[in-house]
Formats: structure tokens, sequence, C-alpha cells
């Protein structure tokens, strides 16, 4: 019947809209961490590795080969050929010349016929005939132009004509001549390009004597002002397109470094062998490899979306059918589920970063997953993920069936090591377990397949590493997932068995009695744990805080009295009761204040049941006989205990009150009492909610017998020690 009801409110149960939306996100994560970067099925594949399979192209294809280091070298040779000689056209040249031409004209111009004149003449002459390096004739002809500024109008006419087109230099001219180069790229002096030229547009200083006559005969009617416009211009004309030969060089470096290598084609036909079973990959393989990446259409890009969407979802839904039909206890909220999928997802990231970085595949922590499930959740449902994370691992190398073999051996004795951990050190001592166990799979699989002594150990060197990882990052974040997920584990139970705790100091000053009461139920709850498989440690634990609640109205208790105390003699039954039974809730109160975990919240909140206080409800009885007395104003809130745990922390309770109470405590006599006091629990009902069994209170009885039996225990009466005389 209670498997019955358990299973409706499974279906029934108010978190499965949670549970599901858990589970498709988690696929959701999981896929996209799959796809990203390589995708599921692409091997995880490095120069140097041993290929575990053959590979076949899927299709034609041609793909670049090994750089051909001459059809470059001629390439780039004839790029760097064709590129057209760089020429600088300097404007200021223009400007200078028409400078100097000005100043000629000034230095000749303004003579009158006065006396002397004639030596002054001969003077101007000279002058500028040294200053401007032209014949005397050419000055003295200058001198007699009756319009000096008409002529100087006429020279920077036909200088402004022949300098705007541009004038090379005559061994320049012939040099492209030679080499056949018919168009040369003109640049500003500050850099502008101004564009290619031809090279007949620009004149020498040779072609430009006859140029500038033709010229001025057009332009000056007056003949002896033509002449000397003529002498003058093609005497201070000079050259203003010059050969840029850094300009030329660096552009023609640039060009060559810009030029991508020629690469040897390969054509491949489909089905042809790209790779060898247990061939040593190099670097062509690779390329080959990475060519048909490329070539993967979106339509086989979705249908391995798809694909790894199917898997995930399956893995999934086998481990929720496990956790609904074997751990439904893990169905009543959602902290659980979320710390495994959590768990799950960073494990895989993980292994995710470490395949495509350069560190090798055996190194990816499967058993830091299986660890913390172990000790966070359960044993069992971190063995079945443990199988899936091994399986979804292998995938993600590569399809390596050694990663899938190496993860399940290390996360299997990673689950196998955790049992009963309670200190961090065994943690540690796991970490070495699971390192030896990945050497011993890693070397064992060297030998059969006869693999190259070094290569086997060194991978064997990262299996121990792993170990050692693995154990550093579970003590590291166990703490994190404890306190995130408020999970307590047998490690930070330990940390509260410290009997240092600030509330047990408090304790042992305020309610002595109930702290010694407190101790020795510890020790009775544990060794009942032990006996039925139950957490022996939460139990303890539990125990000490069980009645932390009295310490409030330590003397109301009996543990807390000395002889005579009549403190209840003055309150009713019922105010006594409530008193009493007050002392649960004043502990639940307190136990949230100093933040101790709910697994111990519950065990104090559930260590009496619903049972009666007796005595009270026993004294109502004798006050008011003509009167009808409820039971429920004289029981526990409750609940009952849920757990083993709980229930044998209620039974121990019970049993060390009675015993101190039990009259020459002979073995016997403590056997009754307990098997009494065990079987009146029973009867009320307060053991219904746990899944203790008629076994386990047997061996419960057995336990504390033995142990109030060892406390009881009679003592030898010594003789007197007789007095010197």
């Amino acid at each position: 019947m209670e498997k019955i009801l358990n299973s409706k409110k499974i279906i029934k149960n108010p978190n499965l809209a949670t549970h599901i939306a858990i589970a498709l996100v988690m696929c959701l994560i999981l896929v996209v961490i799959m796809q990203w970067d390589r995708g599921l099925f692409e091997p995880e594949l490095r120069e140097g590795d041993i290929a575990l399979r053959a590979i076949y192209a899927p299709y034609d294809f041609t793909m670049k080969g090994e750089i051909d280091v001459e059809a470059t070298e001629e390439y780039r040779r004839k790029a760097v050929q064709e590129i057209l000689p760089i020429y600088v056209f300097d404007a200021e040249i223009e400007e200078n010349v028409l400078n100097k031409a000005k100043s000629i004209t000034d230095l000749l111009s303004g003579s009158e016929e006065t006396p002397g004149a004639k030596t002054e003449e001969e003077n101007k002459i000279k002058e500028a005939s040294n200053s401007f390096k032209i014949s005397g004739s050419l000055a003295k002809n200058i001198l007699k132009l009756k319009d000096h500024e008409e002529f100087f109008v006429h020279v920077k006419e036909v200088i402004h004509k022949f300098m705007a087109v541009g004038i090379i230099s005559t061994s320049d001219y012939k040099d492209l001549k030679d080499r056949k180069i018919k168009t040369i790229k003109v640049i500003d002096k500050v850099g502008d390009i101004e564009g290619a030229r031809d090279v007949n547009d620009l004149f020498t200083l040779e072609e430009l004597k006859k140029e500038v006559e033709n010229f001025s005969s057009s332009v000056v009617k007056d003949r002896k002002t033509r002449s000397a416009v003529s002498d003058l211009v093609n005497t201070i004309l000079t050259i203003n397109v010059i050969y840029g030969k850094e300009e030329t060089e660096l552009e023609k470096r640039t060009i060559a470094e810009n030029i991508e290598p020629i690469h040897n084609l390969i054509e491949i036909k489909k089905n042809e062998i790209i790779l060898n079973k247990g061939e040593r990959i190099v670097k062509e393989h690779i390329l080959k490899l990475k060519s048909i990446k490329k070539r993967v259409s979106p339509a086989v890009r979705l249908s391995g979306f798809l694909g790894i969407a199917i898997l995930f979802g399956l893995f999934v839904l086998l481990i929720g059918f496990y956790i609904k039909f074997y751990e439904q206890d893990l169905l009543a909220g959602n902290k659980e589920l979320l710390l495994l999928a959590v768990i799950c997802v960073l494990i895989l990231f993980a292994a995710k970063i470490i395949v495509v970085s350069p560190w090798p595949s055996s190194l990816i922590p499967v058993a830091v997953a299986s660890m913390l499930i172990a000790i966070l959740i359960n044993p069992h449902l971190a063995i079945i993920t443990t199988c899936f994370l091994a399986v979804l691992v292998g995938m993600i190398a590569g399809n390596k069936l050694d990663i899938v073999g190496v993860s399940l051996v290390g996360g299997m004795v990673g689950v196998f090591s955790m049992k009963g951990v309670r200190k961090r050190s065994q943690v540690i001592a796991g970490g070495l377990a699971i390192g030896v166990s990945n050497m011993s799979y890693i070397i064992g699989m060297g030998l059969i397949r006869s693999l190259d002594f070094n290569i086997y150990i060194t991978e064997s060197v990262f299996g121990l590493a792993n170990g050692i990882m693995s154990a550093v990052i579970v003590t590291g974040i166990l703490p994190i997932f404890e306190n995130t997920f408020k999970i307590t584990t047998d490690v930070s139970l330990l940390e509260l068995s410290d009997l240092n705790h600030p509330i047990l100091k408090e304790m042992v000053i305020k309610a002595p009695g109930t702290y010694h009461h407190s101790l020795v139920v510890g020790n009775l709850a544990e060794a009942a744990c032990e006996a039925i498989g139950a957490n022996s440690l939460l139990a303890r634990v539990s125990s000490y805080f069980h009645d932390i609640g009295k310490i409030e109205k330590a003397s109301y208790f009996s543990e807390n009295q000395s002889t005579g105390d009549v403190t209840h003699d003055k309150l009713s039954p019922t105010m006594s009761s409530l008193i009493i039974t007050n002392h649960v809730k004043n502990g639940v109160e307190l136990a949230r204040k100093y933040q101790l975990n709910k697994k111990i919240i519950d065990i104090i909140r559930e260590h009496h049941g619903t049972g009666l206080v007796f005595y009270f409800f026993k004294r109502a009885l004798e006050k008011v006989a003509d009167e009808k007395i409820g039971e429920q104003s004289f029981r526990y809130p409750g609940p009952k205990p849920q757990t083993k745990e709980a229930a044998s922390v209620l039974l121990a309770d019970s049993v060390e009150a009675a015993s101190r109470a039990l009259e020459d405590p002979t073995p016997s006599r403590i056997k009754g009492l307990v098997r009494k006091i065990i079987n009146n629990k029973f009867i009320d009902g307060q053991l219904d909610a746990c899944d203790l069994t008629l076994k386990d209170l047997e061996k419960i009885a057995t336990v504390f017998t033995h142990i109030l039996t060892g406390i009881f225990h009679t003592r030898v009466e010594y003789p007197e020690e007789r007095k010197s005389s």
C-alpha cells in the first residue's frame, strides 16, 4: 500500500514540470558544448598520434598540398617586374625656376640713359652672369628690352607650360626606353598619387629647346623679346620628375610580402583512404581532414546536431527512469536533480576544454563527478551517472574507446573510495587510488596493443595526475556545493561533531545534565545506525544538538534538577506539558539561528515524534478524574521520524532517559527496559513513517542493551586501607 501511495505521489508530483525543465536545459547546454569548435564525431587527432580507426574520403574534392617554393618565387618575381617605376613630381621646382626668372628680370630692368649708365649696365650684366649662370649676351639682350614686365609674363607662361607637364632627366628617359617601359607611376612629393603617366608625354631638357622656341613663337610677337624668352627659359629650366628609388623598392617589398604562397593541388577521390588504422598521423593527414570538415554541408551539420540531441535525450531519460524506479526520494525536491545537472554540465564542459587544448584526453576528470555525486547525493546514482559520462566523454574525445575505459575505471574507483568518507584526507587517498587504477588501465591497454613503452608510460603518468587532480578539485569545491545547495555530507558533519561548538558550550554551563544526556544518546544512536546500516555520524551529531531547546528553561527538565526540586509542583499539568513539548520548537529555532544543517534540524523536530508526555498526562487525569482529558494537548507536535537516523535518535533518547530511573540496573532488567520502550514506541505508531524493519529493531535493542549494561555495570567493592598505628 505504501509503495502505491508513493507511486501516486510521483505521478502527481508538483515538481514534475521543474524536473522536466532541468532535464531539457541540461540537454540543450550539453548539445551546445558538444557542437562547440569540433562537433561530436570529428576525431581529435594530432601529429604523432596513432590512428585508432581507418578514415575514408566521403566525396571527391581537391585540396591544397604543401607550398610550391619554386612556383611561388617565380610568381613573386614576375609580380615585382610588373610594378611600374615610381617617379616623384616636385611642384616646388617650378616655383624656384619662376623666382629665378623674376630675380634676373628685376636685376636687368630699370636702366636709364644717363652719364655713367653704360658702366652700370655692364655691372648688371656681369652680376647676372655670375649670380644666375647665364651668358653675358643673354643678359645684355634682356637688359635692352623695352618692356620687362611683358617679358616676364611670357617667361612665366612658357615655364608653366612645360614644367606642369613634367621634365625628366635624359638618362632616366633613355633607361626607360631601353627597358621598354612605356608607363610610369607618378606621385606628388607629399605622397599623393597622381596616377600612371605615359613616358612619351614627358619632356627632356634636350627636347625642350625646340619646343620652347616653337611655343614662344606662337605667344610672343616681338622678335627680340621672343628670342630672349626662349634663351632664358632654355637656360633656367630643370627636371621636376625625379626617380623615387626608395618608393619603388618599398612598393616591390609590399607586393612580394602580400602574395599568397602557391600550394600543390591534391586530388582526393571518393572512398580513397585518408588514414589507415594504426598509422602515425602526420601534417598531410591533418590537412586532408580539415578539408573534409570545410566541405560539410549545412544539412549534414543539422543532422549531426539532431543526432546529438537524440543521444543526450536518451541518456537523460534513462537516468530519469532510474531515479523514478530506484531513487524516488530524489524526486521530492529540485535541489538534488539540479545539483546532478550542474555537475554533469561542468564535467563535460571541462572535457571539451581539454579535448580542444594541447593536453591529452586522459586528463578529463570524470572521477570528479563520480566523487561529488557519491558524497553529495547518492553512490548508486553516482555509478549510473559515471557510466553515461564515460561514454559521452569518449564521444567528445573523438569516439576513443580508451578514454571511455579509463573514465569508467577511474570514476568507479572514485565512487567506491568515497564510501564512508569523513575526512578530507580520505578524499586525497581516494584520488591516489583513482590515479593508480588509471595507470593500471593505461599500461594494460598499452601492453595489449604493443605500443611503444615510452608512449604508454607517459600516458599512465597523466592518468596518475588525473586522480590526484580530481582529489584536489573535489576537496576545493566540495564546501562550495555544500553551502550553495545546503547539503550535509559526512565531512561537514565531522566538523560539527566538535564539542566546542558555541551552542554546546552554552549547554554545558546552563544545562549540564542535558549535555551529558546528549552525549550518551549520541553514542547509543551512533551504534544503532552502524548496526542497521544507516548514517551513524549524522545520528551522533544530531544527538548532540537534539535537546538544545532545553537550554532556555533547563531547570524544568529532570536531568538538570537537584534532589527535592519542585519546579513543576507550582504549575498545572497542561502548563508543564507545554513547557516540556516546547523544547522541540525552541530547539529548531535555535538551530536555525546557528545555521545548523537541515538534516540536523529535521531530527531535532522529529526526535520525539508525536509521543505522549505520559507523566503530566497521568497527573492531569488524577486531578480531574471526572472529566475527559484529551491526549492531543499532551503530545509533541511531531512529525514522526522520517528516516532511520531520526528514529534511532528517538529510541536512544527514550531509552537513555528511562534507564536513569532504573533501580538495580542488572543486565536482564536493562534488556527488559530497552525492549519495553522500543515496543511501546512501535505500538504508539512513532516508527510508522520511517523504513525500519522488525529485524532492525532487534539489532537496535541488542546494541542498546550492550551499551547500557557497560554504563551501569557494578563495581567490586574494594576493602578499606588499614590505618597505620
